[in-house]
């Protein structure tokens, strides 16, 4: 979801697990809703979809402040929306390059399996059999779309070309199961 999200390019801010005061507003605004909706006992997603649609309008339209003055009136730019989302155009805004380097920001730690190979998103990538059961380090370099493998001292073992960074892939991917050792 985050790739998705980074390629429509928008900016993907991650909690700290099990942190809820980190972002303490949003969880509060959840609480709320939860409270004032009551999601689990909404018959189908049209009903719910209705009931937060009621709970947002009420929370900004209706309840007033100490000055007397609802979110709506206080807070006038919330209803002009410069960048409306429009599902049928996402393969025209999705960014392979935006995604990319979203991704590319980030190291990946895998154990070699003793087949010598690893999984990375959906797909498997060959380092050696000499390497099985060792740590390896794995980016994405941003110019070539291709995986770099490294080992513990940061040598470069091998580069795949991404088999999964494509639109259809990554609207798509499904993460591959967990494999015990």
């Amino acid at each position: 979801m985050s790739l998705w999200l980074a390629g429509l390019e928008m900016t993907v801010i991650f909690g700290r697990p099990a942190r809820s005061t980190d972002n303490a507003i949003v969880e509060h605004t959840h609480a709320v809703l939860d409270n004032w909706v009551d999601p689990a006992r909404c018959p189908d997603f049209e009903t719910c979809q209705t009931c937060l649609e009621w709970a947002g309008e009420t929370q900004r339209e209706r309840y007033r402040s100490p000055h007397h003055l609802t979110r709506a009136e206080v807070y006038p730019d919330l209803y002009q929306n410069l960048r409306t989302y429009r599902r049928h155009h996402e393969p025209q805004i999705w960014s392979l390059a935006a995604a990319a380097h979203f991704l590319s920001s980030y190291h990946f730690e895998r154990k070699v399996e003793k087949n010598g190979r690893i999984t990375l998103l959906a797909a498997t990538y060959s380092v050696g059999r000499n390497y099985a059961r060792q740590q390896v380090y794995i980016q994405l370099d941003v110019k070539t779309l291709e995986w770099v493998v490294k080992d513990a001292f940061g040598k470069e073992l091998v580069r795949h070309l991404s088999q999964e960074l494509d639109y259809d892939k990554i609207r798509d991917l499904k993460l591959a199961k967990r494999r015990k050792d």
